[in-house]
C-alpha cells in the first residue's frame, strides 16, 4: 500500500488514480502538506476511519413552535461587559493583539451565553474593538428576524485608548 492510500484510503480504490471532485489527482501525491492533497483529498464526513459509509441519523419532527425559554437579553448583558472589561482593562490599542483579543472574547462569551441554556436558538457573537482616536463611531446593525421569538444583547466597554462592543444574535431554530 503506498502512502497516498495510507493516507486516503476512501479515494481511488488501489486504481492508479485517485478521483476528486475538483480534479484528477495522480497515484503518487505530493509530499504531507502540499496543495494538491489539502484542497483535493478531504476526509469525508459520511465515512467512518475505516471507509465504511455512516449511517445518517433521522430525527423525529418536534412541531414546537415556541421556544421553552426565552432569550433574555438582561441576563446576557452583564456577562458580555464583564467579559469585555476584564479583557481589556487598561490596554492600548495594538491591531494584531486587540484582532485576536476579538475573536478569543467572542468565543468565551458565546460558551457561557450557551452555558445559560437558551435550548432552541442559533447563537451568533460580534466582538469589535477599535481604537480611539478623538473621534465618534456609530455601529448598527439589520437583521431578518421574527420579532416575538429573536432577539439581542450588547453591551460595550471603553477606557481613553480603546473602545469595544459585544453583540449576541440569538435567533430562533424551529
Amino acid at each position: 500500500m503506498t502512502t497516498a492510500e495510507k493516507r486516503a484510503p476512501h479515494i481511488g480504490g488501489g486504481m492508479g488514480k485517485a478521483k476528486s471532485s475538483l480534479f484528477d489527482i495522480p497515484a503518487k501525491l505530493d509530499p504531507v502538506g502540499s496543495s494538491h492533497i489539502s484542497l483535493a483529498v478531504a476526509p469525508s464526513l459520511d465515512m467512518d476511519s475505516e471507509g465504511h459509509p455512516r449511517p445518517k441519523v433521522v430525527y423525529e419532527n418536534t412541531y414546537q413552535m415556541e421556544p421553552p425559554q426565552r432569550f433574555i437579553p438582561e441576563r446576557v448583558k452583564p456577562v458580555i461587559l464583564d467579559l469585555l472589561s476584564s479583557h481589556i482593562g487598561a490596554m492600548e490599542y495594538h491591531p494584531v493583539e486587540c484582532s485576536t483579543l476579538a475573536k478569543t472574547i467572542a468565543q468565551e462569551i458565546m460558551t457561557k451565553v450557551k452555558a445559560m441554556n437558551f435550548s432552541r436558538f442559533k447563537l451568533i457573537c460580534l466582538v469589535t474593538i477599535g481604537e480611539k482616536r478623538s473621534q465618534d463611531v456609530r455601529q448598527g446593525s439589520r437583521c431578518l428576524w421574527d420579532a416575538s421569538r429573536d432577539n439581542y444583547a450588547a453591551s460595550s466597554y471603553e477606557n481613553p485608548h480603546v473602545f469595544s462592543t459585544g453583540t449576541v444574535y440569538a435567533v430562533y431554530f424551529e
